[in-house]
């Protein structure tokens, strides 16, 4: 009986894609009101697209620590605000791939326990919801999991 517990009482999570745009922030800050009230957990998301860069192999990696480099910054922001304004538990993942792939991938992946995935809506740029478009529309048979998706801020 006590491992019944135990299998329940670990913690999900809700996973939230980053990408710096005015969509995100509304995202992150939904996602962290939600998680610190059903007590759940985040897992930001950084997804660098693999580029076909095929000069030097010496450039090429270079480029590539840059970009992770950058990468690691930008959730290493993230990451402070969220544990020190909503004092809730925080995971961040940096992968690289073609976006859609990579987050259907991490999505269907059970050791993460993500619950629902979090997107950013963007209200005046069209071309910014191509995530959400593609996994509602064409790709959403490969989710196994609710998409929240929330509005950016209405000019």
């Amino acid at each position: 009986m006590p491992k019944k517990a135990s299998i329940n009482s670990e913690k999900e999570f809700l996973l939230v894609y980053v990408d710096e745009s005015d969509e995100f922030l509304e995202a992150m800050k939904y996602s962290c009101n939600i998680a610190k009230i059903e007590k759940l957990g985040i897992i930001l998301l950084y997804i660098i697209e693999g580029e076909n860069f095929r000069h030097w192999k010496g450039v090429e990696n270079i480029m590539k620590a840059e970009k992770k480099d950058e990468a690691k910054e930008v959730l290493d922001k993230y990451l402070t605000l969220i544990k020190s304004e909503y004092k809730i538990q925080v995971k961040s993942y940096i992968k690289t791939g073609e976006k859609l792939d990579v987050l259907i991938k991490t999505l269907n992946n059970k050791r993460l326990k993500v619950k629902s995935l979090v997107l950013g809506l963007a209200m005046d740029k069209v071309e910014n919801n191509k995530i959400i478009s593609s996994l509602t529309g064409v790709l959403r048979k490969k989710l196994t999991l609710p998409i929240i998706i929330v509005p950016g801020r209405m000019k």
